[in-house]
């Protein structure tokens, strides 16, 4: 279970991103590609999650589908996301709130997505002010 019982305070963990833009020597192409693949990576999985809400509601690929997107949002210091899609792992895996029946779970994931793509709107403008571009 994670340590962090509420939403980050910031969108972004400029520590984890640092280190990787670090990578970049003199121009930002490398960081910014791999933002760039995550975004659609991210799309896409939101888009899955979606499609499993609305037809079989398997709790347990959508709980896969949260810890997927948990890795990789953490590993770019996307922590506000990473904090969203435990969520979804976690209630996928029936291991946060309270025992529930399986249609609570999914209402819970349903809640937790929307709040993902709220996130990844805040953290899609915040690197596109640093970045100086549009993602």
């Amino acid at each position: 279970m994670s340590q962090a019982t509420k939403l980050p305070e910031k969108v972004i963990n400029w520590d984890i991103l640092n280190e990787i833009v670090s990578m970049d020597e003199d121009d930002m192409g490398f960081s910014k590609s791999l933002l760039m693949q995550f975004f659609d990576q991210a799309m896409s999985t939101f888009d899955q999650i979606e499609q499993h809400i609305k037809t079989d509601k398997d709790l347990d690929q959508l709980g896969q589908l949260g810890h997927f997107l948990k890795g990789s949002s953490a590993s770019l210091g996307l922590q506000r996301i990473a904090w969203v899609c435990e969520r979804i792992q976690n209630y996928g895996q029936k291991r946060d709130g309270p025992a529930v029946s399986d249609e609570n779970y999914i209402k819970l994931i349903q809640q937790s997505l929307e709040l993902a793509r709220t996130e990844f709107v805040s953290a899609k403008k915040e690197l596109g002010e640093f970045y100086k571009t549009e993602f």
